[in-house]
Parts: C-alpha cells; structure tokens; sequence
C-alpha cells in the first residue's frame, strides 16, 4: 500500500540562553551560509506549553525546507530551564511534521515505537496543531517531536 502521508523535517530546535543574542547570531550565520534560504522575518513570541513558559523565534525556511527555531526558557523551574542548566546550550530536538499525525503515530507505534495517542499536546492559541515526543533513549540520545504539519504566520 502506497503512503499517502506527507512528512517533512519541520525544524531544527535550538535551547539558548539569551535568544536576542542567538538571533543576531543566527541572522549572520544564515544569512552567509545559506541567504537564498532564510530571506523572511525572523517571527519571535512567547509561548506556554505545560510547565514551561519561553520565548522562541523561528528562522523560515522557503518552501518547504527545515526552519530553525530557538527557544529561551523563562521559568527557573520548568523543565526547559532545568534542562539548559544541566546540559548547556545547543539542539534540543529534531521536529517532523506530518500532513496525519494519527496515521504517523500509528505507524510509530506498529514498528515498535510507543506513543500513546493520550499523549499529544496542543497549543491553547491553536488547538488543532498537535504533537507528541519520541523519547531519547529510543533515539540514540536525540528528542524527536512529530507534529501536525504547520505554517508559521508572519506578522
């Protein structure tokens, strides 16, 4: 049977500390190793989800390419910051969108990986843009999350 759904490697997450910094930093680097590829506005805000509250920017990519995203944690206590703490700055996850989720996690869960489909999440500001976690110890130590297929709004 043929596969009928669209996946793609949505972005590339990166935990920073300071994220106007990160995205001057950033600003430079794709803008000299790869201009044709970043030429929109940088779309930044601040976010909840669950425990964690930051603020994150994304570098889109045309078309169809991996965007960037760099995420500040805010709260000292939220997972996010503990994990910046303990581990430092650098990628946090590897993010796959897929035009069906539940068809992509179905498929996940066929071939051995387990992702009970209660463990979605969704953002309140768009409750209809889901996504669950594909744990690093089944990954070789990388925290992969697998989402609804998603188009960054510009301001």
């Amino acid at each position: 049977m043929e596969n009928r759904v669209k996946q793609r490697l949505a972005h590339i997450c990166i935990l920073v500390r300071d994220i106007d910094q990160a995205i001057e930093h950033y600003a430079r680097i794709l803008g000299a190793v790869s201009s044709q590829q970043f030429t929109k506005k940088v779309t930044r805000e601040e976010c909840f989800a669950g425990k964690d509250r930051y603020v994150t920017a994304f570098f889109n990519a045309a078309g169809s390419a991996c965007d960037i995203q760099l995420l500040q944690p805010l709260d000292p206590q939220s997972p996010l910051f503990k994990r910046l703490e303990t581990h430092g700055e650098g990628v946090h996850h590897l993010a796959f969108a897929s035009s069906d989720l539940d068809d992509t996690v179905r498929q996940l869960n066929e071939g051995g990986v387990s992702i009970p489909s209660d463990q979605y999440f969704f953002d309140e500001k768009a409750p209809d843009s889901r996504w669950a976690w594909i744990m690093p110890q089944h990954t070789n130590g990388v925290l992969i999350e697998v989402m609804d297929e998603y188009k960054i709004i510009e301001e």
